[in-house]
């Protein structure tokens, strides 16, 4: 292939980084948040230039990009954008990392495949666990796999993909051993979310930055629970969120203080954000998109002093942001779109001297108050109808842009699975 014959002009950084897509299963696509988490915790790039790094593959044709709209990884937001390997090139890649070392424990990639309860030899035939060096650890399992787990000993594991296809899933035990581990990524392929058990063995990871759920079953209650200080970054994507009362004994200021992001993505059963979340006051970033069920957002929201970025798109029930979001001094950006039913937007939004952008396609029924007169410099996106709204205080604003937008009504997710 002519494309495998460009891997090896790549610059060192680049070929890692393909090599680093052995560890997904075939046929599958991507989200390209996670392999930016991935890339971060192994090379500590920032996420600009771990998405120059897509960008550059693909130039090479050695994955494809995907994207669900126009503007995909817009505002350093990467969750709309999907990326596929062809299964030979997925392969080559395999192939590489095993040549790196005729030892299956000094390679710094492992894919470790269970099928049916079974595992590989190696994993077998030790008296005791063999030292396993790596620094990316990838196990895939499938849907008959009782997480009878045999132990292994990982100690430099930097980066970790559990990828599942079963409705049960208990976590290894031996991941409690990885002091060195930054990302996790537990990935569903079933049909159903799966059930998650013994996460309790996170609770003891001190370097543990990022955690990304896809398609699982999971009670955000746990998440504070498990005292993850080091935590900087919390992505749920299409899982399944059980409710449960607000009730915490635990100082969430403490056990998350360097919490900075929370992604939540096509979680179709979250109906309200749990309390907690108001609490991480190191929060930075919260993106809410996609939940059809979310219908309010809570007064304490106005806790976040230090939020510099509320995405609350593409949630068609969300009926009015809470008052208290005149609070947010640090808030630059902005996103309701498609809050088909948002009434209105906070009344003293003018407060928010710091907001430079408001993404607000498909919200023609959104009422605006005079105090956003307050607000300078500001971008505005959003379509014809919606315009109409804004274009009524573009003379007593200053330097007020209005960007119109066709609204994209886009079915690409359908085609993702």
């Amino acid at each position: 292939m002519e494309s495998i014959q460009s891997f090896y002009a790549l610059p060192n950084d680049l070929r890692e980084c393909f090599l680093d897509m052995g560890s997904f299963l075939e046929n599958q696509k991507i989200n390209a948040s996670m392999l930016i988490d991935l890339w971060w915790g192994l090379y500590f790039k920032a996420n600009i230039l771990c998405m120059s790094c897509l960008q550059d593959l693909a130039s090479h044709n050695l994955l494809k990009l995907l994207p669900l709209g126009k503007n995909e990884y817009e505002d350093d937001i990467y969750s709309e954008l999907f990326v596929k390997q062809d299964n030979k090139l997925r392969e080559f890649a395999i192939n590489q990392c095993q040549k790196e070392s005729s030892s299956i424990f000094e390679r710094k990639r492992l894919n470790l495949e269970i099928q049916e309860n079974k595992f590989p030899n190696w994993c077998l035939n030790q008296k005791q666990p063999t030292v396993i060096n790596a620094s990316l650890l990838s196990i895939s399992t499938d849907e008959s796999f009782s997480s009878s787990w045999v132990e292994l000993d990982c100690p430099n594991v930097q980066a970790l993909v559990l990828n599942l296809s079963s409705s049960n899933y208990a976590l290894p035990n031996f991941i409690a051993t990885m002091k060195k581990l930054k990302v996790l990524m537990i990935i569903n392929y079933g049909l159903d979310p799966a059930k998650l058990t013994n996460l309790s063995c996170l609770s003891s990871l001190p370097n543990l930055k990022r955690i990304r759920f896809e398609k699982v079953s999971i009670t955000l209650l746990d998440i504070p629970k498990l005292g993850l200080k080091s935590l900087e970054k919390l992505s749920l994507w299409l899982c399944h969120v059980v409710e449960v009362p607000n009730e915490l004994e635990v100082d969430v200021s403490e056990t998350l203080q360097s919490l900075q992001e929370i992604e939540i993505d096509y979680c179709y059963s979250l109906v309200e954000l749990p309390f907690w979340i108001s609490q991480v006051v190191s929060l930075k970033k919260l993106s809410v998109t996609n939940c059809n069920k979310l219908c309010r957002i809570l007064e304490s929201i106005g806790n976040l002093g230090n939020l510099e970025m509320l995405r609350l798109s593409s949630c068609p029930n969300l009926l009015e942001l809470p008052e208290t979001i005149e609070k947010l001094s640090k808030l630059r950006f902005l996103d309701v779109s498609g809050g088909f039913q948002l009434k209105k937007l906070p009344l003293e939004i003018g407060n928010l001297q710091k907001l430079e952008k408001i993404s607000m396609r498909d919200c023609y029924r959104c009422e605006l108050p005079d105090s956003v007169k307050k607000l300078e410099n500001l971008e505005v996106k959003c379509d014809e109808e919606t315009a109409f709204l804004w274009k009524r205080f573009k003379a007593k604003m200053k330097n007020l842009t209005i960007k119109e937008e066709e609204t994209e009504h886009n079915l690409n997710l359908l085609q993702m699975f």
